[in-house]
């Protein structure tokens, strides 16, 4: 299963505003089931430096271009909409594909090892 997950960081005193943003970019960018299933639509919380919020989504075999287009899309939306909004998108990979990524051979290849 590949992931994608944003971290996106605003303001405190823009949350009310980034409500109405975000209901507005996902009209604009609505969920597309042939690309990703949302796991996480948003988990939020505060700190000393505003508000953060992560999402999570499980991409489509073969759809990682497409979701990262989507995902960037949206945030870029955002980031138009509301001064001092910023984000990180990140492609995570569970144990199984991420196994050449460091050096062990995928699990079809050796299923004995795992």
């Amino acid at each position: 299963m590949v992931l994608l997950l944003t971290i996106n960081k605003w303001p405190a005193s823009k949350s009310a505003e980034i409500g109405k943003a975000y209901l507005e970019v996902m009209k604009k960018f609505p969920d597309d089931k042939s690309i990703e299933k949302p796991i996480l639509r948003g988990a939020i919380w505060t700190d000393s430096e505003g508000t953060r919020s992560i999402t999570v989504s499980s991409i489509k075999k073969g759809k990682v271009k497409e979701s990262m287009d989507l995902a960037t899309n949206r945030l870029l939306a955002l980031a138009s909409k509301i001064e001092g909004f910023q984000y990180q998108i990140h492609i995570a990979y569970d144990l199984a594909e991420a196994l050449p990524l460091v050096g062990l051979k995928p699990l079809e290849e050796a299923p004995e090892m795992y």
